[in-house]
C-alpha cells in the first residue's frame, strides 16, 4: 500500500483549507506527508477553475507532476477541487496520467478514494457527486500556514448567482457550520497555537441563514470574541447585500474582531452593477460605506473591482475611477474580467477589448498605489499594534501585519527588533512609508492581556 503523499494546493484561501483537512485525514490514517514530489507514492493536486489563468495554472501543475510518475516513486496521481468538479470527464478521458479525479464535496472521503485506486492503467477512477457537509464538521486538519494565523471556513457554497462568477455551479448552494461546530474548531485551533482566525466562505455576510436553526454573522462573531487565546478575528469575503446595521456594531464593540472589512464591490455604476447581478446600487453601497466608517473606528476597508465587463462604456469607468478617487479605499484590488463558459456574462454582447481592460486596469492600479502612499505615509511617526509573520535568523529583522491587513493580500510591516518570534504581538513606531508597505521600529512585545479595547465613536 502507497504511505507517502505529496500534496499541491492551488487557489484561494478555501481551498486551501480543504488541502489541509485532505492532509489530516490521511495522516490520520497513517500516511507520511512529504514536501518533495520524488519521494511520493502519491501525489495529490488540489486544483482551482475560477478564471482563465488559474485553469491554465491547474492544467500545467497536473502535467509538470505528472512527470513523477516517470522520474520519482509516483504510483498514483489524484486531482481533486474545482477543476475536477467542473471537467471531470475530460480530464479522464484526455490525461492518461491522472489515476483519480475528485469532486469538490469528495475531499473529506480521500482516505477511502485511495484506497479505491483501481491500479491499472486507463482505468481512472472518477467520485464527483454533491454531498451535505458532516452537521458537525469535526475534520482533523493540518495547517500549512504559520500556526499563529489559520483560515478557518464558515460555510461552503454560494447562493448568489453573479452573472461572471462560476462558483455556485462548482461549489453548490450555501452550506453553513453551525456555531457549535466552528467554536470547537476555533477552540482547537487556538490550543494548537492560533493566534489569528480569518472567517472565510463565498458569502461570509449570507452565514448562517440556511441552517436548520438560522444564525447569523454577528452572532458567529460574539461566540468567537470568547474563545481563549485568540487576539485577531478577521471575516473575509463579505458581499454587500445584508450588511446589517447590527453587523457594523457587532465588528465596532467587539474586542477581538479586526475594525477590517473585506467586502468585494466589482463594480459601481448602476448599469455593471445591474448587469452582474450584485443586487445593490451605487446609492446604497455608498450609504453602506458611510454607516461603516462612521460607526467602526479606524476603520480599514478593502475591496475588489473588475474592469472590462461587457458593456463596460468609456463613462462607467471614469465614474468608477471617480469613485475610487472619492472613497479612498485602505486596500483595493482590481482583475481584468475573465469570460468563463457556463456563466452568463460570457453570452453578453459588447464584450470589451483586452487591450482596454487591461488600461483601465493599470489606470485603476496606479490610482490606488497614490491613495496607498499617501494612506501609509499617515502612519509615519504613529505606534502601531504589529503581528509579527516572519524573522529572519540572521539579522533578527522581521516582517508583520497590522491589524488592517490579512494575510498574503494586504501591506507588510519591515520590522527592526531584537529576539523576536513568529506569533508575537508588539508595539511599533512607523518610521517609514513605501507604496505598499510600512518600516517599524520595535518598542516592545504585548502579551495576551495587553490588547488594546476598542474606542467607539
Amino acid at each position: 500500500m502507497p504511505t507517502t503523499i505529496g500534496l499541491a494546493s492551488l487557489g484561494c484561501s478555501k481551498n486551501l483549507v480543504d488541502s489541509e483537512v485532505m492532509l489530516g485525514l490521511l495522516t490520520q490514517a497513517g500516511y507520511e506527508v512529504t514536501h518533495d514530489y520524488r519521494d511520493a507514492d502519491v501525489i495529490i493536486v488540489n486544483t482551482c477553475a475560477f478564471i482563465g489563468p488559474a485553469k491554465e495554472e491547474s492544467i500545467n501543475t497536473i502535467l509538470e507532476l505528472a512527470k513523477f510518475k516517470e522520474d520519482g516513486r509516483c504510483a498514483a496521481l489524484v486531482v481533486t477541487g474545482c477543476l475536477a468538479q467542473r471537467y471531470s470527464k475530460d480530464l479522464v478521458a484526455e490525461l492518461p496520467e491522472v489515476d483519480a479525479v475528485i469532486g469538490v464535496d469528495q475531499y473529506p472521503h480521500i482516505v477511502s478514494v485511495l484506497e479505491r485506486l483501481p491500479g491499472r492503467p486507463g482505468a481512472a477512477l472518477r467520485a464527483v457527486e454533491r454531498r451535505p457537509l458532516p452537521t458537525d464538521y469535526s475534520f482533523p486538519r493540518v495547517v500549512t500556514t504559520p500556526p499563529h494565523s489559520v483560515y478557518l471556513k464558515i460555510a461552503e457554497g454560494c447562493d448568489r448567482r453573479c452573472t461572471f462568477c462560476i462558483i455556485p455551479a462548482i461549489r453548490g448552494r450555501q452550506r453553513s457550520r453551525t456555531i457549535e461546530s466552528i467554536i470547537a474548531e476555533a477552540r482547537q485551533l487556538a490550543e494548537q497555537g492560533a493566534k489569528e482566525l480569518n472567517l472565510i466562505s463565498q458569502d461570509t455576510t449570507w452565514y448562517g441563514k440556511d441552517l436548520p436553526e438560522p444564525a447569523d454573522l454577528p452572532a458567529l462573531l460574539r461566540a468567537l470574541n470568547q474563545v481563549d487565546g485568540i487576539r485577531w478575528i478577521r471575516p473575509l469575503y463579505n458581499h454587500p447585500v445584508r450588511f446589517t446595521d447590527d453587523l457594523i456594531d457587532t465588528i465596532a464593540q467587539l474586542d477581538h474582531v479586526c475594525n477590517y472589512i473585506d467586502m468585494p464591490l466589482q463594480h459601481i455604476t448602476d448599469r455593471m452593477l445591474t448587469a452582474m447581478n450584485r443586487e445593490t446600487t451605487r446609492r446604497e453601497t455608498v450609504r453602506l460605506i458611510g454607516r461603516m466608517r462612521a460607526s467602526i473606528h479606524g476603520l480599514a476597508l478593502r475591496t475588489t473591482f473588475i474592469v472590462g465587463f461587457p458593456g463596460e462604456t468609456d463613462e462607467d469607468f471614469e465614474e468608477l475611477y471617480d469613485f475610487v478617487a472619492e472613497t479612498r479605499f485602505d486596500r483595493l484590488g482590481v482583475f481584468p474580467y475573465s469570460p468563463e463558459e457556463g456563466t452568463p456574462a460570457v453570452r453578453y454582447p459588447d464584450q470589451v477589448p483586452d487591450d482596454v481592460t487591461q488600461e483601465r486596469r493599470a489606470r485603476l492600479m496606479e490610482l490606488q498605489r497614490e491613495i496607498s502612499l499617501a494612506r501609509n505615509q499617515a502612519y509615519v511617526g504613529r505606534s502601531v499594534e504589529v503581528l509579527v509573520d516572519e524573522v529572519n535568523p540572521t539579522d533578527g529583522t522581521a516582517v508583520g501585519r497590522t491589524e488592517a491587513d490579512a494575510p498574503e493580500v494586504d501591506n507588510e510591516v519591515l520590522l527592526t527588533g531584537a529576539g523576536l518570534t513568529p506569533g508575537d504581538f508588539v508595539r511599533a513606531t512607523i518610521i517609514d512609508a513605501l507604496e505598499y508597505d510600512l518600516v517599524g521600529r520595535v518598542e516592545k512585545r504585548l502579551n495576551q492581556v495587553q490588547v488594546e479595547v476598542k474606542v467607539e465613536k
